[in-house]
């Protein structure tokens, strides 16, 4: 009977899976399935210790209890989408190569349990590790071949490498050396050699022997991996053995408590990468020269002089708190970036890579560039000390660089390829992620370019964030006016701008005068919260006219209107800053960048903050302006929520409240409308608020009831008998209205409610 073959799609291949149910580990009873769910899963950590390495496959199509066997050569029926190579030294065989997740999934489908890779990398075909394979015999306990390691690791350390580890999923111990890719594989041989040899001397339970004659209870340090025909079973690989073992990288901390190669498998795994990752994410950072040919390698270039001479003349650390010129000590293997926002002469963004202990600095004017193709100006600036990755502070201003300084984002940096006139490198575990390039057009002059876009301002929900309503100020929290307008979030991307309402509604076309402003954001990229408002002459917003100029739809007419009833946009939130969603920053940070990166002009303007939540409540009743907000200190941004971190605090009681229906007029109302039906959603449950049949002109009846044409109808939308239910007219919550009240009955409902105005959106 025909296996069963199912379609699935992996990023962008199709791949037709078969044999699902098939028992591959009769032991434990795991089947293919799991198998290539493993692979899936564990594809971002495994890929990059994969990529452009030849494979051997060892393939199981039977299971681990039935015959298996070595797989080199691509197969003739291999899709064309999977990477494949020959080497220069033999163009009989065509070597897959796993470069991405489908491939891998395409590999476990072969039942390749296990995946052995070259210690070669293809695009230069030179090794660029060295491997020590602790192979132990039968009998021979754990400890003893982790006390071998350990040994080995002081070894390796003390000729200047940086060793890591990981388990073999089998019986043993592998540790590797990340080196410069620019030896043969013949003199990696060599020191492989020279290395295992002092090992073996000082520890009479080792051998280099691979005859079983002379492992007679030694263990073998086997070097023969590094040889340009072997391979070494993959970090992250399974092993075919029962229970699925995985050779996992692990750290050296974790080694000591270690009881078993076969420690980590495809079902507790994942519980270890949770908490730790991968700790060899960042191995090739630790790249080093043979120890035997320091004295002929050419420097690494990023600057001609690695000092920091340069940056201590500069400073008078007497006066400045940056931090004083010493040379930093990283131990952890894991180089890092930091990108700084500095408010000096000019706002301008700084680049530090750590590269040797300092951190390598370009200023860049118009910020990190977010999509490719787009190079944007970077200038090579002196060297700074490692203490600079989380300085924030203020400057004196007649020092060099005087100005305010703060983190605009850190994390890991992978140093992809160095060159006297190009640098490669990747970011990682920070907000701005990928990989970049700088060129260099003369002496401090580079270019730098983002190799692949990301999500970037498209990942901003237009959506605000809401306030609960309060009747009391709280204490201890910032304050600002309510301003009587529509809010907006506003995205501007280069030279592009967007005004759009709260419920995403472009409305940009209606206010020149305040797009015109907006053209002066110090900014490549952003997502602003504001409020429109028109002031009147004692700049008190006047709403009905501010809901005039949104309604305007004729050029002609919002070109007369941006000069005779002029629009402003009171900036009071930053959600996205070139490349950092800044929504999880403190509202302090938040509201610092957004004010720094504009000036006030008529139509842009910062909503000013203050400290004395009751004073500035009783400067607004006496001018009869709405209410205030009040944000908690500290708090960060929630698109679309509405939570006690922003209360509102109104000068009379006005809630909003949607319209879900009104009742038939009578009298004098028969053409018209009774009153209003009115809801609130809590918990995102519809529930009933009253009627309000007060506050009306006819002639504003007369519009609302012509709005009500555009509103479908609908079935009682409420769970609470109404009064009259056969003369109400159902509609579906569409729009919204402002109620000023006395007070709120015990059913919760509005006592004595006043009908204020219709909100357009909300």
């Amino acid at each position: 009977m025909p296996s069963k073959i199912i379609q699935v799609q992996i990023e962008n291949q199709v791949l037709k899976l078969s044999n699902l149910d098939k028992i591959l580990f009769p032991g434990s009873g795991i089947i293919k399935a799991e198998l290539i769910d493993y692979y899936r899963k564990v594809a971002p950590y495994m890929l990059q210790h994969l990529k452009n390495r030849p494979l051997t496959l060892i393939r199981f199509p039977d299971g681990i209890d039935k015959i298996k066997f070595y797989s080199k050569n691509k197969a003739d029926w291999t899709p064309e989408w999977i990477t494949h190579v020959m080497l220069p030294d033999n163009n009989e065989i065509q070597y897959l190569i796993a470069n991405d997740t489908p491939s891998l999934i395409y590999l476990a489908n072969l039942s390749a349990i296990e995946l052995h890779c070259m210690t070669i990398d293809t695009k230069n075909n030179l090794p660029n590790q060295i491997i020590f394979d602790l192979d132990p015999p039968e009998g021979i306990a754990f400890d003893e071949i982790k006390t071998i390691a350990f040994g080995l690791k002081d070894l390796l350390e003390s000729y200047g490498y940086v060793p890591f580890i990981k388990t073999s999923g089998s019986k043993g111990l592998h540790v590797y050396v990340p080196i410069i890719q620019q030896y043969t594989q013949d003199k990696v041989i060599e020191i492989a050699k020279t290395l295992a040899k002092e090992i073996v001397a000082k520890h009479s339970n080792t051998t280099l022997g691979i005859s079983k004659e002379r492992r007679t209870n030694k263990i073998l340090i086997d070097i023969y991996r590094n040889h340009r025909s072997q391979t070494c079973v993959a970090p992250y690989s399974v092993r075919g053995k029962e229970n699925a073992p995985v050779s996992t990288p692990i750290s050296w901390d974790d080694l000591s408590s270690l009881q078993s190669a076969q420690a980590y498998n495809i079902q507790n795994i994942f519980e270890y990468l949770d908490k730790e990752g991968d700790v060899w994410q960042n191995i090739y950072n630790c790249a080093k020269p043979l120890h035997s040919e320091i004295g002929q390698i050419v420097p690494e270039i990023i600057n001609n002089s690695l000092s920091l001479e340069k940056y201590a003349e500069k400073r008078n650390f007497e006066l400045t708190t940056e931090p004083k010129p010493e040379i930093g000590v990283n131990n952890s293997g894991v180089l890092r970036y930091v990108i700084q926002k500095h408010k000096a002469s000019n706002l301008h963004y700084d680049l530090r890579l750590e590269h040797q202990s300092v951190l390598c600095s370009w200023a860049i004017p118009k910020a990190m560039p977010e999509l490719p193709g787009v190079k944007r100006m970077a200038i090579q600036t002196e060297d700074h000390p490692m203490k600079y990755i989380d300085f924030e502070g203020i400057i004196p201003q007649n020092e060099y660089g005087g100005g305010e300084m703060w983190v605009f984002d850190t994390g890991e940096l992978n140093m992809i390829k160095k060159e006297e006139n190009k640098i490669k490198f990747a970011l990682t575990k920070g907000k701005i992620t990928g990989e970049f390039y700088l060129y260099r057009t003369n002496e401090k002059q580079w270019l730098i370019e983002k190799k692949e876009a990301t999500k970037g301002l498209g990942s901003i929900p237009i959506q605000p964030m809401l306030a609960e309503l309060s009747k009391i100020i709280p204490k201890n929290f910032s304050y600002e006016i309510k301003w009587d307008g529509i809010r907006v979030l506003i995205r501007k991307e280069g030279e592009k701008i967007e005004i759009l309402s709260k419920s995403g509604r472009d409305i940009t076309r209606q206010f020149p005068e305040i797009v015109n402003s907006l053209a002066e954001f110090d900014a490549q990229s952003a997502m602003l919260d504001g409020e429109i408002v028109v002031l009147n002459d004692q700049g008190i917003p006047d709403f009905p006219k501010v809901i005039s100029r949104m309604h305007l739809t004729g050029g002609e007419a919002i070109e007369k209107a941006s000069k005779t009833n002029i629009s402003t946009v009171y900036l009071f939130d930053l959600l996205y800053l070139d490349g950092l969603d800044t929504r999880n920053l403190p509202l302090e940070k938040r509201r610092k960048w957004l004010n720094i990166s504009f000036k006030d002009t008529i139509s842009l303007r910062f909503s000013q903050s203050f400290s004395d939540g009751e004073a500035l409540f009783t400067a607004i009743n006496e001018k009869q302006m709405e209410g205030i907000i009040c944000k908690r200190i500290g708090s960060i941004y929630q698109s679309n929520a509405r939570n006690n971190n922003w209360q509102k605090v109104k000068v009379k009681n006005i809630e909003d409240a949607v319209i879900i229906g009104y009742t038939r007029g009578k009298g004098d109302r028969a053409l018209l409308f009774g009153a209003l039906l009115l809801g609130q959603f809590v918990n995102e449950e519809l529930v009933y608020k009253g009627k309000v049949g007060t506050g009306f002109t006819e002639e504003k009846m007369k519009d609302i009831l012509r709005n009500f044409a555009n509103i479908p109808k609908t079935s009682k939308p409420i769970k609470e008998a109404v009064e009259e239910e056969m003369s109400i007219i159902w509609l579906e919550p569409k729009v919204y209205c402002e109620v000023q009240f006395a007070s709120l009955t015990p059913n919760n409902t509005f006592r004595e409610p006043v009908f204020v105005r219709i909100i357009e959106e909300i």
